[in-house]
C-alpha cells in the first residue's frame, strides 16, 4: 500500500464481483449452442398440405417462437381486461 499526500494509506481496490444476470445469460446461451449441435439432423416438417426440410434445430426454435408470440399476444390482452373498468 502506498501512502496519498495527505499521508493516509490509499484503498485496496474493490474486488468487482460478476452480476448473476451475465452468469445467466451465458448457461442460457451455452445450452442453446449445445442443443443447436446435438440436434443437426435434417426432418421433415409437414404443414398442411405443405412438406418443409430442415435441421430440427431451426423447426423447434420456429416453434418456440411462435408460443412466444402466442403468450405476448394472450398476456397483453389480460392485462388490458384487469385495468378495464367494469360497470358500477
Amino acid at each position: 500500500m502506498t501512502a496519498r499526500p495527505d499521508g493516509a494509506p490509499k484503498a485496496a481496490p474493490a474486488k468487482r464481483k460478476v452480476p448473476v444476470k451475465l452468469i445467466a445469460a451465458a448457461v442460457l446461451v451455452a445450452l442453446g449452442v449445445t442443443f443447436v449441435l446435438q440436434n443437426r439432423q435434417t426432418v421433415d416438417i409437414r404443414v398442411f398440405t405443405t412438406t418443409i426440410t430442415g435441421p430440427l434445430w431451426a423447426a423447434l426454435a420456429g416453434v418456440l417462437v411462435l408460443g412466444l408470440l402466442a403468450g405476448l399476444l394472450l398476456g397483453r390482452g389480460a392485462r388490458r381486461a384487469k385495468r378495464a373498468p367494469g360497470p358500477r
